[in-house]
């Protein structure tokens, strides 16, 4: 039997391959000195292997999408109250009441949106309105090496190393959007929920009604009662992706594709300015209030604009009139300049004949009058200007500028 063993293991040592193996003795003579025991051997055999594996569903990328677009001629404006933006940041309200503004022309995207908001004592939105206007998408399709302005030098930005090896494994899809469409929630599904929920729900259930994969240009309409939501209805544009396929290097670098969907809108939309009244020359006090220039120019802005309801004034100015203010604060006396007064110039003037931009048009490079001038504000604090000119209220609107200027 001794003899036999050694026979079996000094055969296992010579396999070439890995051998796990057992043996199993079938039958054990009571005996030993039985010559009729003939152990049982079982085989296992293992085996590796160094390839790699590649799962696609991680390595596909979106090809972006253009959406054309055709502009309403006209603003558009909305206004939600106090009871529609209780809970709501002020992100989401101005979400809202833009879903609000939109739904009055069958809009799927604001351009140019300006809003008012206004607050209580507690700081808290009691209103919000929304003028701009109103564009609709008008198709679809996937985006082009040719939209993109290409650079052959990105190319040179690859280093190649001789042991490294590429492998081919980068797939794309282009994402098909279909018509517009609607889904409602029912009353049982709007049971406790506020709008923030509402909404999400009704992502999940146009999604799953449309067969898609994504939604583009989410807008939504809502009812309320005694502060709890009655109807709900989300309106999108759903999208599948769809022409899997591998890329190539060129389209990669260009076209940059992304892990979820996105969509660019087209070429530059274009627009020509138009006055709509003379130059105005506004001043308004700021109940002693003070604040920095800077803060002073954005709320006289905004009310300029919100009184001949224009989208920008053309050649803008500003002149502040100071007055000295001590303040005593653990017997020690400080003296500053606090602004009295804001007096605003300029030409009011809206947005027209939108168009998309030509490659032999002449625009302006600075796509909108907007200066920054946060380092002149800056240097300017606490200096006197000599200039003041003459002041000008206009009629009813005293009230509404001084809860404009009210420190919060």
């Amino acid at each position: 039997m001794k003899e036999s063993m050694h026979q079996i293991f000094a055969a296992m040592r010579k396999k070439v391959f890995p051998i796990i193996a057992t043996i199993a003795v079938a039958s054990f003579a009571t005996s030993c000195g039985s010559s009729s025991y003939t152990p049982t051997v079982t085989n296992y055999r293992m085996t590796q292997s160094t390839s790699t594996r590649v799962d696609l569903a991680h390595s596909v990328r979106i090809i972006p999408s253009i959406a054309n677009l055709k502009v309403h001629p006209n603003h558009v404006t909305a206004t939600a109250q106090a009871r529609e933006l209780e809970q709501l940041t002020e992100e989401q309200a101005k979400q809202t009441v833009v879903s609000k503004a939109l739904a009055t022309v069958d809009g799927d995207i604001m351009l140019a949106p300006r809003f008012v908001i206004e607050r209580g004592d507690d700081g808290n939105m009691t209103s919000i309105s929304v003028t701009g206007y109103a564009a609709m998408i008008s198709s679809f399709r996937p985006m082009k090496e040719s939209d993109v302005v290409y650079n052959d030098s990105l190319l040179n930005l690859l280093t190649y190393r001789p042991s490294a090896i590429a492998l081919n494994t980068m797939t794309v899809a282009d994402v098909e959007y279909g018509a517009k469409t609607s889904t409602s929630l029912s009353p049982s599904e709007l049971t406790g929920k506020d709008q923030i929920a509402a909404l999400e729900l009704a992502k999940k259930n146009l999604l799953r009604e449309a067969k898609a994969d994504v939604l583009f240009a989410e807008q939504y309409t809502f009812s309320l009662n005694n502060n709890v939501l009655t109807s709900f209805t989300l309106t999108a544009f759903p999208g599948k992706y769809v022409n899997y396929r591998q890329t190539t290097l060129r389209e990669q670098l260009i076209l940059k594709p992304t892990e979820e969907a996105v969509v660019h809108y087209q070429r530059t939309i274009a627009a020509d300015i138009k006055p709509v009244a003379q130059r105005i020359q506004l001043k308004f006090g700021t109940g002693n209030a003070g604040g920095k220039e800077s803060e002073l120019k954005e709320m006289a802005r905004s009310a300029a604009l919100q009184m001949h309801n224009a989208d920008l004034l053309l050649n803008e100015t500003f002149y502040f009139d100071y007055m000295e203010h001590v303040s005593v604060i653990n017997n020690i006396a400080t003296k500053e300049n606090i602004i009295t007064h804001v007096t605003i110039c300029g030409t009011p003037a809206i947005y027209t004949n939108f168009h998309t931009l030509k490659d032999n048009e002449v625009v302006d490079v600075q796509f909108a009058p907007i200066v920054d001038n946060t380092a002149q504000d800056n240097a300017a604090d606490n200096t006197a200007t000599d200039s003041k000119p003459s002041e000008q209220k206009p009629a009813g609107l005293v009230n509404s500028l001084l809860n404009i200027f009210k420190k919060k």
